[in-house]
């Protein structure tokens, strides 16, 4: 993807996001930037939209429900991660009940996880949206399993209701794709866009804080060369 979307210094960097996953990782790359939560709930998926469209779009409203707390030269930064079976999108459970019945549906299949970055300029309002999706297998689980991870509550914040970084519960068999991503966050991807944007060569910075041989076919490690 080449993308268009342009700025002037100075420019003040703006995630709108409350992960603190997402949270760790983006000061793991050391930019100058600050933390606004995102205001108001995210919509429903409309029927028959495509979904790579829903979760670009919950990205897009999360980086502009924020727009009126930055500075006028902000470039504001949204995230949302959701996980698709069977073209039922999967968002975080409302309960857990609701984490129960979700391992049980995801347990020994195969889904997709899509994690959507936007970036709204302020100053034009000019924005681009990104999406990275990894197919995800789970291992097949005990019904005893689901419920002593369900009651750790870990699966209570995460698309899916599920942690791949849990070592412990140790979900994912195998991944296609994006390891980060499914974490929450698209290293490579966001990488690429604050380096297109001229910033400053932040995939260089990326490759040096990141391990990414947890990713198949990385985008990352496949231009390390190209990048020397």
């Amino acid at each position: 993807m080449v993308y268009t979307l342009k700025t002037n210094e100075p420019l003040t960097l703006v995630f709108a996001t409350s992960s603190p996953r997402r949270k760790s990782f983006l000061a793991r790359l050391g930019l100058d930037f600050v933390f606004i939560d995102p205001v108001g709930d995210e919509r429903t998926r409309d029927y028959k939209e495509p979904i790579i469209e829903y979760v670009e779009s919950l990205a897009l409203q999360k980086a502009m429900s924020v727009c009126d707390q930055v500075p006028s030269n902000s470039c504001v930064f949204g995230f949302d991660t959701i996980v698709s079976f069977q073209d039922e999108v999967i968002g975080k459970p409302i309960d857990k009940l609701d984490a129960l019945g979700t391992l049980k549906k995801l347990s020994g299949n195969q889904h997709s996880v899509i994690t959507a970055i936007s970036v709204y300029d302020v100053t034009n309002g000019h924005h681009i949206e990104n999406s990275v999706i990894t197919s995800v297998h789970l291992r097949n689980f005990h019904c005893e399993d689901i419920r002593r991870y369900v009651e750790t509550g870990d699966p209570m914040d995460k698309a899916g209701s599920y942690a791949i970084q849990n070592d412990i519960f140790n979900p994912v068999e195998k991944i296609d794709g994006c390891y980060f991503s499914v974490v929450g966050l698209p290293v490579c991807a966001l990488s690429e866009i604050l380096t297109q944007m001229e910033l400053e060569p932040i995939i260089y910075r990326a490759l040096e804080v990141f391990d990414f041989d947890k990713c198949t076919k990385c985008l990352m490690l496949s231009s390390r060369e190209n990048l020397r």
